[in-house]
């Protein structure tokens, strides 16, 4: 046949077609675990640095409030609305600290210390995938304020050095 392909040439395409997918197969069996890896990491670190600006930005808020002459139950509350449900009043610590050594805490120009804890659990396998030893990350933040408005009632039960 001139021109034309002979029977032989087909027949060799179809085993060329048939190693070609079998070697595709086996490249893809190689690379899903660690593509799958790098998709578990991306999605936990973007969902866990949200949630760590969230709480962040919650004790921020607390901080602002107790700077203004909120009480230690608003401030605890307004954290943990702020905190869009991840965090609990029980989880927020909020004391004082007698910045200009005249033994009255809470009067201006003091500080207000407000801390959370947040523990991030991890939303992908990775552990399973990893063999981590660990499935969660804690958050800390604590935010330290000079107090605009004097306290009233205002204590410093641990004697805490604020935020390090």
């Amino acid at each position: 046949m001139a021109g034309g392909r002979t029977d032989m040439t087909l027949k060799a395409n179809v085993h060329t077609n048939r190693r070609e997918r079998g070697q595709s197969m086996v490249e893809f069996a190689l690379l899903l675990p660690i593509f799958l890896v790098v998709m578990f990491i991306m999605a936990d670190f973007g969902v866990g640095i949200s949630r760590w600006v969230i709480i962040t930005n919650a004790t921020r808020e607390g901080a602002r409030l107790g700077a203004v002459g909120g009480s230690t139950t608003d401030i605890a509350a307004k954290v943990a609305d702020t905190s869009n449900d991840l965090l609990d009043a029980a989880d927020v610590n909020v004391y004082y600290l007698d910045k200009d050594s005249n033994g009255d805490v809470g009067d201006r120009g003091d500080s207000v210390v407000v801390e959370s804890d947040y523990e991030y659990g991890l939303i992908t396998p990775l552990k399973a995938f990893l063999g981590l030893a660990w499935d969660s990350i804690n958050f800390y933040s604590c935010t330290d304020m000079r107090l605009e408005l004097p306290v009233s009632g205002a204590s410093n039960p641990d004697a805490e050095l604020g935020c390090e």
